[in-house]
């Protein structure tokens, strides 16, 4: 799949804007706070219905405006259409060819991309509530029944946390309902996870090998439950029971995962250097790619922004070459894609898009 063209109203700090895209590469250059990262941006809320910056859908009308649209159009083997989002009055709405999503609806099967930001590096550096949204945000396109899955477990969560936390000694019965949906929403959003971080290990380890010219890095997944049985969920949250009461909390399930990312058995996170750090961040990016790419609709559109900033030479042009197997959207404030020649380059200056090649 490739998007073909994009259109901008009141996006951010687009007034008007239409960039088109051609399969291979794209370069948008620009100096910082120009509006590079917004066009990226718009690209992956038209893919997931999310901002990588924000949860707050109103900021990302312009400053001044009501209301705000991004418009896509796509093509696939089957054909093309149009995906468009609407945000106003706080709430965003979004549309295929005309016809609206249902609320909390993504658009898995229509359109996929995978974005690199310069804030993922808080991934390996800062909680595991980071590393969990990378591998949710990304891995789970690849999954049809993932988002349900993830949606089922927050509001099951929340409501077993309403009862630990509004009864000193909550009901047996009421304590053993919630318990099993608990249970059974852990697992299946569990199992989930696992098979796709096994999907993605291999293809991360060879593309940082590729990229970095050394050792490849290997993708660990920490699930907070262990086994694959309702059974075995509710025996272990049976051992956690005291704790969970006096705290008040569900202190068991996904929502305790851990992602680690290792060189020889060394945690990047604790270990690694900058230039690891990324590499291994980018190399899980385009493990990504590939783990998506086995779906019907073919490989997503790869989203990189300032990636190449901190990289020398040799493994910006070895992540350039590795990237190619998608349509890839780049920004950088430079120029220089190390003897790669992108097929179209814009310059953004003020939220306008000058196209210059």
């Amino acid at each position: 799949m490739i998007i073909e063209q994009i259109e901008l109203r009141n996006w951010r700090n687009a007034g008007e804007a239409r960039v088109e895209f051609p399969p291979g590469l794209t370069l948008i250059t620009g100096r910082n706070a120009q509006g590079k990262t917004n066009l990226l941006e718009a690209v992956f809320f038209l893919a997931t219905g999310r901002s990588h910056r924000t949860a707050r859908p109103e900021e990302l009308v312009a400053f001044g405006q009501e209301s705000a649209v991004v418009r896509g159009t796509i093509r696939r083997s089957s054909g093309t259409f149009v995906l468009a989002a609407q945000i106003a009055g706080g709430r965003a709405t979004r549309q295929r060819d005309g016809k609206s999503f249902r609320r909390g609806q993504d658009s898995l099967g229509d359109f996929a991309a995978v974005l690199f930001a310069p804030e993922d590096l808080l991934a390996l550096k800062g909680a595991p509530a980071e590393r969990r949204r990378i591998l949710d945000l990304d891995l789970g396109q690849a999954a049809p029944a993932y988002r349900g899955a993830h949606v089922n477990y927050a509001k099951v969560l929340r409501q077993r946390n309403a009862l630990l936390r509004n009864y000193e000694h909550p009901p047996r019965e009421m304590l053993a309902a919630w318990d099993a949906a608990w249970a059974k929403a852990a697992i299946a959003l569990t199992a989930l996870r696992s098979r796709l971080v096994e999907d993605a290990a291999p293809h991360l380890g060879r593309r940082s090998a590729e990229i970095s010219g050394s050792a490849p890095a290997s993708l660990v997944y920490e699930p907070s439950l262990t086994g694959d049985t309702i059974d075995e969920a509710l025996a272990q949250l049976t051992l956690r029971r005291e704790e969970e009461l006096r705290r008040r909390t569900s202190l068991l399930g996904p929502h305790r995962d851990d992602l680690r990312i290792e060189i020889d058995g060394r945690d990047l996170r604790l270990y690694g250097s900058q230039g690891e750090q990324r590499t291994a961040l980018v190399a899980f990016k385009l493990a990504a790619v590939e783990v998506l790419s086995t779906r019907p609709g073919g490989a997503p559109v790869l989203l990189l922004d300032d990636v190449l900033s901190e990289l020398d030479e040799g493994r910006r042009r070895n992540l350039l070459l590795a990237a190619m197997q998608a349509q890839t959207i780049v920004t950088t404030t430079e120029s220089d894609l190390a003897g790669m020649e992108p097929q179209r380059t814009y310059a953004v200056r003020g939220g306008i898009y000058e196209r210059t090649w």
